[in-house]
């Protein structure tokens, strides 16, 4: 029964942060609409991709911690180490990140 509520836990943690994502690319979209692009327009769009990668990696890499079992996740804790990670990448972008941003922005620029 206890693995029953862990996949309740999971899957609405999964639709929490699938719905953040989804308003993340959204965004991203409403601005490429428009014919002519600035180059703020790219810049943003750059770096909240660079940021939605960068979230990926740390969920990723937060799984591999191993979990205390004197202490269980709860929903809660999991919701806001969710939200904190998103944060976190969406710093790291806005403050270079790891080059992505800059990379996709002379790409779509047509730079070196």
């Amino acid at each position: 029964m206890t693995d029953f509520n862990l996949m309740d836990t999971n899957s609405t943690i999964f639709q929490l942060r699938s719905s953040s994502v989804d308003k993340t690319l959204s965004t991203a979209e409403s601005g490429t609409r428009r014919d002519g692009h600035s180059d703020a327009d790219i810049e943003k769009a750059s770096e909240q991709f660079e940021s939605l990668l960068l979230n990926f990696m740390i969920r990723e890499m937060r799984a591999t911690v191993p979990e205390s079992t004197l202490f269980p996740p709860s929903m809660a804790e999991e919701i806001f180490t969710g939200m904190m990670d998103e944060q976190i990448a969406g710093e790291m972008a806005q403050n270079g990140g790891i080059g992505i941003s800059r990379m996709i922005f002379n790409q779509l620029k047509g730079t070196k």
